[in-house]
């Protein structure tokens, strides 16, 4: 189960359960409708994902890359330790933050602070 929350311009969206090959187009599907919708800072909270399918890791970078692409990030977070094992595993070079805060904040740096230099 996918939900989708936003907070400030970075949309969040909660994983629940398992991604396996039999929602992993629910997923897709939603991220394809944020990066449509000019959505794109992305924080994939992993915090509730049970199980992970290892043959999927390559189709979530290729979305981190896209991200990327488009000028924006999808960035992982609160992942068990079993979860970061599969995507270790994998090759997953990308940034894990602990906590979903933390990758928001992680957003927050780039912003202009308002104060003249």
């Amino acid at each position: 189960m996918f939900r989708v929350k936003q907070v400030r311009d970075v949309s969040v969206i909660d994983t629940e359960g398992e991604l396996s090959r039999n929602n992993m187009h629910i997923f897709e599907n939603i991220l394809e409708h944020l990066s449509q919708s000019d959505c794109r800072n992305v924080v994939l909270n992993l915090g509730k994902l049970r199980h992970l399918d290892y043959r999927l890791v390559q189709r979530i970078v290729d979305r981190v890359i896209q991200f990327q692409c488009d000028g924006g990030d999808l960035k992982m977070a609160n992942a068990s330790m079993y979860i970061r094992q599969i995507l270790q595993a994998m090759g997953v070079e990308e940034e894990m933050y602990g906590t979903v805060e933390e990758a928001l904040l992680s957003f927050l740096q780039g912003e202009p602070s308002g104060e003249l230099q």
